[in-house]
């Protein structure tokens, strides 16, 4: 038998018993003499409360029973007590809403004075939802990794679910042998919200591999003639805010906030570094984007249909736009999106920041699952340092069935094509043979899904990009130059 079922049979029987005592009209007198409740407590919650009471004993009378009568809106329950009874618990009641509840005891001969209470249920608390961030998959070696993670009531903590794997201390998880970590955030109760649901996590956790052996086949390091654009043979800029064709995708299909222009993007000769500005714009700027007049404009460059990739490993070395609301990326697209539209062709997003999370690199893959609708899978790793502070190093390992994103030679996150379910995915090989191939894109957008609320105070930011190089390995890597 179910639980609910269990539960009706056994209220329509308690039911059903009560008729006998449902009020004390049992022709029984009334001794007001007789035993009289008093100091009666109730502990309310949102929709239950516990009662607690004490009475004077009978002098000449034996105690049969006690009654208690709870009523309330739309409710009315007749509860018949042990005589020794003195606490009891009311459940699946409605917050916000005041209950009756009169006491009598029942004797042999007589019943006594009726006495009564009431209880007030306080209004239902506010929702509590945990917004746990996944965290980077880890070598058995690697140092211990800080958990991010958030929920309206404010606290929350971290438990391991699997310690022979991984443990927690604190916010943070600590490897301990190759294996499934399993970690669960919780967020307890507290007078303004309800417990919020728990929220697990799992994180791989590998052998560190032998290092592979990379052949250095393509890169840009930047060394152009200082106040120039990027190199044109390898670079073509990205204009306006995504409304246009060929991309007919406004606000490039996250709500952005910024117009790109290829006067946003400049060479520093001197110093080898590719510089990607974003700037607010005055009100009364001659640019209208899809949302009225452009309030900011920034850069975007890609090494589409110049400059293709198949497999092996990318990296660049970045500097991150500081300022809330910044959203800077280093990612790459399937060149067939022209004829196999996002999410199909593929997304790697190898480096991918919010300004308001400033420790915290992504690293993701989309694509279409077998249900044909856009999924992604992907984790993030806490650098425990703000990473606009410095230049750091973000790359990617591609194989056919295998990627694995990294930020300074750490794993941030692993995903194997098994984990998709798809017996063909856009990064390997397609269901003719053929390998994918994709391009590269850096660009710093602003506010958007992704990036959140962009600080009213910032006025301006830039990415930084020192060099983007990319490797065979160990002979796995091929990069196509399109003439």
């Amino acid at each position: 038998m179910s639980r609910v079922k269990y539960n009706l049979v056994l209220l329509v029987a308690l039911l059903f018993c009560l008729q006998a005592v449902a009020s004390p009209s049992q022709g029984l007198p009334l001794n007001t003499k007789l035993v009289v409740a008093t100091t009666f407590k109730a502990q309310a919650k949102t929709n239950s409360f516990t009662l607690t009471w004490k009475y004077t004993k009978p002098t000449s009378q034996t105690l049969r029973h006690q009654q208690l009568v709870i009523s309330g809106p739309g409710l009315k329950r007749v509860l018949r007590l042990a005589a020794t009874t003195r606490t009891i618990s009311v459940k699946n009641l409605n917050s916000g809403f005041t209950y009756s509840v009169t006491w009598r005891a029942i004797t042999t001969k007589a019943q006594s004075k009726p006495v009564t209470t009431r209880v007030s249920l306080p209004r239902a608390s506010k929702s509590n939802v945990i917004y746990f961030e996944q965290p980077a998959d880890m070598y058995v070696d690697s140092p211990p990794q800080s958990l991010a993670a958030r929920a309206p009531s404010g606290a929350v903590t971290f438990s391991s679910q699997s310690p022979a794997v991984c443990s927690v201390v604190a916010s943070e998880v600590r490897p301990l042998k190759a294996g499934w970590c399993i970690v669960r955030a919780t967020a307890p109760a507290n007078p303004a919200y309800v417990t919020a649901a728990p929220v697990e996590r799992t994180i791989m956790i590998v052998n560190r591999p032998a290092e592979p052996q990379r052949v250095l086949l393509w890169s840009d390091e930047f060394d152009g003639t200082g106040g120039a654009s990027p190199n044109s043979a390898s670079w073509t800029a990205d204009i306006g805010d995504g409304c246009a064709a060929p991309h007919n995708n406004c606000g490039w299909g996250n709500t952005e906030r910024q117009w790109y222009r290829a006067e946003n993007h400049v060479v520093d000769a001197q110093t080898g570094i590719l510089s990607i500005n974003a700037n607010r714009t005055t009100p009364n700027a001659n640019l209208n984007c899809y949302y009225g007049k452009c309030e900011w404009t920034s850069g975007k460059i890609t090494t589409y249909n110049k400059v293709s990739f198949t497999y092996g490993y990318m990296e660049a070395r970045i500097k991150a736009s500081p300022g809330v609301g910044t959203w800077p990326a280093f990612w790459m697209l399937g060149t067939n999106i022209r004829t196999t539209p996002w999410p199909f062709c593929g997304e790697l997003d190898i480096f991918e920041y919010k300004g308001y999370q400033p420790n915290i690199t992504f690293g993701t893959i989309h694509f279409a699952n077998s249900a044909n609708r856009h999924t992604y899978l992907g984790g993030i790793k806490d650098m425990l340092v703000d990473l606009s502070a410095d230049y750091h190093r973000y790359g990617m390992l591609w194989l056919e069935d295998e990627i694995s994103f990294f930020v300074d030679d750490q794993l941030v996150y692993n995903v194997n094509k098994s984990a998709t379910g798809l017996t063909h995915w856009p990064f390997g090989k397609n269901a003719q043979g053929k390998d994918p191939e994709f391009y590269a894109i850096l660009n710093l957008a602003m506010g958007g899904h992704f990036g959140g609320n962009i600080d009213p105070q910032l006025s301006s930011s830039s990415l930084k990009v020192d060099w983007v190089r990319y490797y065979s390995v160990d002979g796995v890597g091929k990069v196509t130059l399109n003439k």
